[in-house]
């Protein structure tokens, strides 16, 4: 009965202890590198509209993150003490990522700058400080920067729609940025509940000089949200989303959007008169023009730094950790965060004793859902032991600069050690430019096995058949261009039939790419813009290939065009304008719209003439 019970106790002491590594191990699988950061959106804000500040949590579960209170604020009132609370679980390269995000609706009070103060979060009773957050805030009634609405020459007026009905406001998260931080300057589409809109694209050409440019995504089919502007009610959708990064300090300017579209509004024939529907009426938006200060960066930064700007955090992993003499061994550093990721440099890693080090794979995996760029670059070094032993690899150090706060900050992560056995191959003992040593190639020229030939031979150059063949090629070549030549001047014969030009799979080339990558936005620009620029070429028009809808009514009769044609390229151009902009959900697949273009382009095809002539006017 003794030795029973005894059995049992040794059992029950081994789960325990086998229970307590295994938690062991499972937490410092979790613990990782803890990143907090904090931002506000919008940043340019009139009074009366209401911000939300996201704080966010990354590499801790919810369990080790105590809810934190809510900020201090100048110039905003807070709308919640309590905030709203959502836990992240994703996997990233094989490893389970975690954060909790927390979110607070804040409003103005007046007008004039505002400022979110910094935020403390604790993680596992550790402390951290996010940056503040400046906020501008402009007047309630505040009238829409002009130009904002205007009408194409020839167009009609219209009574039922004002400059204030629909109009694009363009916004940055900063105006004033370090050289290299990232600023992202969004623009929205503002129009009066009621209104409707058709056949939106864009005008003209967007461009910011003195910038990187990274496109965030926006939605291909966006859902309209409802926003107080200028002390009213509208609906508004996001036309364009981009982070840019100065690459000079000064002053820089980023240029207005510009698109086409036809509105409805609606009108009253008396005051106290029912509404009545307008008719749909050509205009063109423009929004406000943009103007960034880039700072210079700080003096004395440190011997790591190479032009990061952001918030960073990095991993560092070592695998295998033993090995034997030249087999390699990955040293994977792994760089995240948010800012310029595609220009991220390599962090340098020196070359210990008795170790190789070659240069890095490069991966960048960038997320562009956000309001702000951010992801991970994973630089790979492949490490190459020639000596046996233990071998204490070097830091890796990267340094950037933390914008919020103005400073400098260096990151230094130290890889396990590594652990060589085995010996070191022997290394040949000359190369073939310094000579090979004679015992290695004494016994091939011994004399007893030796096979002697003749070397009187007559040498190549006194040959007379090596000159003939080399005649050959150029008497080859002379004839068939003088065949070509010969044919090129009796012209083509009567059954003979110039190859036609695939007009449909050369312009939708980049739209089917588009497809197969599953870009609904970027497939529907695609597909308008192959339209446009076959109508373009093969009307004559000069300067941009956007082709009016006005000029195509003028002139696509005269080619003798039918109405039918008419319609369905019209049919395919407007489900393209409305799947990129206008707020209505699309009624037909991609690949119908494909398919319908290709059928299009080839009647086109038949009917428009190849440009030779003169350029058309508008």
């Amino acid at each position: 009965m003794r030795t029973l019970q005894a059995t049992l106790m040794r059992i029950a002491v081994l789960a325990l202890a086998m229970a307590a590594v295994w938690v062991g191990v499972g937490r410092a699988q979790s613990e990782g590198a803890v990143r907090i950061t904090a931002e506000a959106d919008p940043t340019d804000v009139a009074v009366g509209e209401e911000i939300q500040l996201t704080v966010r949590v990354d590499g801790a579960p919810a369990t080790v993150v105590q809810t934190p209170d809510p900020p201090s604020t100048t110039h905003l009132e807070l709308q919640q003490r309590t905030p709203r609370t959502r836990q992240i679980r994703a996997s990233r390269g094989g490893r389970l990522r975690q954060g909790v995000v927390f979110s607070w609706r804040l409003r103005p009070r007046r007008q004039g700058p505002a400022r979110i103060q910094p935020l403390t979060v604790v993680v596992r009773g550790k402390k951290y400080t996010t940056a503040p957050i400046r906020v501008q805030v402009s007047p309630r009634g505040e009238q829409p920067d002009a130009p904002t609405l205007t009408r194409p020459d020839g167009a009609s007026p219209d009574q039922s729609l004002d400059a204030r009905d629909l109009f694009i406001r363009a916004r940055a998260t900063d105006d004033q940025v370090y050289q290299n931080e990232q600023v992202v300057v969004e623009y929205r589409l503002l129009y009066r509940p009621g209104i409707r809109l058709r056949h939106s694209r864009l005008a003209g050409s967007w461009d910011a000089p003195g910038f990187w440019r990274e496109e965030l995504n926006v939605a291909s089919r966006p859902t309209p949200q409802r926003r107080q502007a200028h002390g009213q009610a509208y609906e508004t959708v996001v036309l364009k989303r981009v982070a840019l990064f100065p690459t000079r300090p000064g002053s820089l300017q980023v240029d207005p959007l510009r698109i086409e579209t036809e509105a409805q509004g609606t009108m009253r024939i008396r005051d106290d008169g029912p509404s009545l529907r307008g008719r749909f009426s050509p205009v063109q938006l423009v929004s406000e023009g943009l103007s960034l200060n880039a700072r210079p960066l700080p003096e004395a930064p440190p011997p790591a730094f190479d032009g990061a700007v952001g918030q960073f955090a990095m991993a560092v992993d070592a695998a295998p950790d033993s090995v034997s003499v030249g087999e390699p061994v990955s040293l994977t550093v792994e760089v995240e965060g948010k800012g310029n990721l595609a220009t991220l440099s390599s962090p340098s890693v020196d070359s210990p004793s008795g170790v190789e080090v070659y240069e890095p794979t490069v991966e960048a995996d960038i997320e562009r859902n956000e309001s702000r760029l951010r992801g991970t670059k994973t630089f790979t070094y492949t490490l190459v032991p020639q000596s046996s032993g233990l071998h204490d690899l070097p830091p890796v150090v990267f340094a950037y600069l933390e914008p919020g706060a103005g400073r400098y900050e260096v990151l230094r992560a130290e890889p396990p050690a590594l652990r060589v056995t085995g010996e070191a191959a022997p290394r040949p003992m000359g190369r073939t430019g310094n000579g090979l040593p004679v015992d290695d190639v004494a016994e091939p020229m011994e004399a007893d096995g030796a096979q002697w030939g003749r070397t009187n031979r007559r040498p190549l150059y006194r040959n007379p058949w090596t000159y003939l063949a080399l005649l050959i090629p150029v008497l080859g070549g002379g004839a068939g261009a003088a065949y070509r030549r010969w044919g090129h001047q009796l012209g083509p014969s009567s059954n003979q039939v110039a190859p036609a030009d695939d007009a449909d799979t050369t312009r939708l080339r980049e739209a089917q790419r588009r497809l197969r990558e599953g870009a609904d936005a970027a497939f529907y620009d695609a597909v308008a813009r192959g339209l446009r620029a076959f109508l373009a070429e093969r009307l004559g028009r000069s300067g941009p290939t956007d082709v009016p809808r006005a000029v195509l009514d003028r002139h696509l009769p005269r080619h003798d065009v039918p109405a039918d044609l008419q319609d369905a390229l019209y049919d395919v151009l407007d489900r393209c304008d409305e799947a990129q902009y206008a707020p209505s959900t699309a009624s037909v697949a991609p690949e119908d719209v494909l398919a319908n273009a290709h059928a299009v382009l080839r009647r086109l095809d038949s009917h428009l003439p190849r440009p030779e002539g003169p350029a058309l006017r508008p």
